[in-house]
């Protein structure tokens, strides 16, 4: 057979096999329609009430949500309105503030509701995004807070210096700087300025103590820009006018509080600061009675309620556990308030229940 004669023959038999195939008869299924349609109406009745379930459970959240931000808001309101009243306030000196560490012991939401104001002690300026909205969750609750650090010589704390640099004249530079200080408080919408005042404490970083680098007798001032005193009672004409200076750039609604050295302050300045917080660490408030009652001889328009007593929590968990000491301290004394230096590890020693507790003994709630 040659190759023309095997392409017919394979023609005919595919042809012949379609012609077998359109023959063959298919029988249908034997389908009960209306059953089918029972079943279909059936569950055309089962889906609409999910799709009614799932609805109404829809709009039981957002209603429950809604209520839940209702009943928020009124509590935060509560609070801003606790705050604003006569009490014994709370206060704390909150370290290496950062909400990205995965340590929540630096997250400022995990601090007390009930806690007056802290003053941030460390990385205060560039605040970044995390910390710019922890820092508005933190002003909902009405809680404050200050910046502070060591205040020596014009430029510390990291101010910059304005164009053209500091003044070569002592009070153009205090100026400057006490006016740049402000303006960095308003920028990032701090509540006023913490003046760390230690003049009377030996430094660590330097020889002497906490004061200014003062030149030896015909140097210039320039140098290093003092402002602190190293004495007691004399050379305060520059500190005096920096105090002044600050208050004078501050709003009114902005705090001005100072720790440290208190009873090393000139009478004739007291009266410029809304708190004086003493270092009184490893359970010494007792200690710094004669100061506080010093203060107040010395200028009649001081009050006890002016003075916060703070302990120390720095890796001392004896202490934090120890702080119902300072609430009798407190009452004791009609004291203003007391605080803790690194209050924010108490949440790692007891979950803030020490600080959570004093604020509760200092301030009963009120049965309604």
């Amino acid at each position: 057979m040659n190759i023309v004669n095997k392409k017919i023959y394979l023609a005919l038999a595919v042809a012949a096999l379609i012609g077998s195939a359109s023959c063959t008869k298919i029988s249908p299924l034997d389908v009960d329609d209306e059953a089918q349609a029972e079943l279909l109406k059936r569950d055309t009745k089962k889906w609409a009430a999910e799709a009614d379930s799932l609805a109404k459970n829809k709009a039981d959240s957002a209603a429950i949500t809604a209520e839940n931000a209702r009943l928020r808001e009124i509590y935060l309101a509560d609070l801003r309105e606790y705050k604003k009243t006569k009490h014994t306030v709370m206060f704390g000196w909150f370290a290496a503030w950062n909400p990205s560490s995965p340590d929540k012991t630096f997250h400022l939401d995990n601090l007390p509701d009930s806690v007056d104001f802290i003053s941030n002690w460390g990385g205060a300026w560039n605040l970044d995004e995390k910390r710019i909205e922890e820092f508005k969750r933190l002003h909902e609750k009405g809680t404050r807070m200050t910046v502070g650090w060591i205040i020596e010589n014009v430029g510390d704390g990291g101010i910059k210096a304005p164009e053209g640099g500091w003044s070569d004249d002592p009070y153009k530079a205090i100026d400057q700087y006490a006016k740049a200080i402000a303006d960095s408080v308003a920028k990032y919408n701090y509540d006023g300025i913490d003046i760390d005042y230690e003049p009377s404490f030996a430094s660590p970083f330097k020889a002497g103590n906490h004061c200014g680098d003062w030149p030896e007798q015909g140097g210039s001032w320039a140098k290093k820009r003092p402002i602190i005193s190293c004495s007691m009672d004399s050379n305060k004409q520059y500190e005096n006018f920096f105090f002044t200076k600050m208050r004078e750039y501050l709003p009114k609604e902005k705090m001005m509080n100072i720790n440290g050295s208190i009873d090393w302050i000139d009478p004739k300045v007291t009266s410029l600061f809304n708190y004086f917080v003493f270092q009184s660490y490893n359970n010494t408030p007792g200690r710094w009675r004669s100061a506080a009652r010093s203060v107040m001889r010395a200028n009649s328009k001081i009050t006890a309620d002016q003075f916060i007593y703070t302990e120390g929590f720095q890796n001392n968990p004896t202490n934090a556990n120890g702080f119902s000491r300072y609430v009798d301290f407190a009452k004791a004394n009609n004291a203003g308030g007391i605080g803790a230096f690194h209050i924010n590890e108490d949440y790692l020693y007891s979950g803030y229940n020490n600080v959570k507790n004093a604020i509760k003994a200092l301030n009963p709630p009120m049965d309604k």
